[in-house]
């Protein structure tokens, strides 16, 4: 963070370790969840302010897939999502899928300086695949 000019407090270092050790996908709730035994009194507006610290300092990816909240990860700036329409769980292809992407846009985009991918492909998971289950037939 400190590289990054990102003040290091409590809890932006609470809040950060729970996105980099989980590797998972959050909302400011769902990671107020996960840090507010630690942080006694730590207020979801706080969360909401280190994640906004650490997103504009690059740390943390923030993704708004449709009809659903603000989310936020620690990942790189090549960043597709693969969403399953059945269950709703979000995956995230091999990281060579996502440079391809980015070197292809980068290099055809007519002068535009590309900084980040953020990509979003709705399908079904193998589990529901194989389960013919589908909530947009439903």
């Amino acid at each position: 963070m400190q590289e990054r000019g990102v003040r290091v407090t409590p809890q932006r270092a609470h809040i950060w370790r729970v996105l980099v050790e989980s590797g998972e996908h959050f909302t400011a709730d769902e990671v107020w969840e996960r840090v507010k035994n630690a942080l006694p009194g730590l207020e979801l507006s706080t969360v909401y302010r280190s994640l906004e610290a650490l997103r504009t300092a690059g740390l943390v990816a923030e993704s708004r897939l449709p009809e659903g909240p603000r989310m936020f990860e620690a990942r790189p700036r090549i960043h597709p999502h693969l969403v399953c329409d059945g269950c709703g769980r979000i995956f995230h292809p091999d990281p060579e899928v996502g440079r391809r992407m980015f070197e292809a846009l980068d290099a055809d985009s007519g002068g535009f300086e590309v900084r980040e991918l953020h990509v979003m492909v709705r399908g079904l998971c193998a589990e529901c695949a194989g389960q013919g289950k589908d909530k947009a037939e439903s």
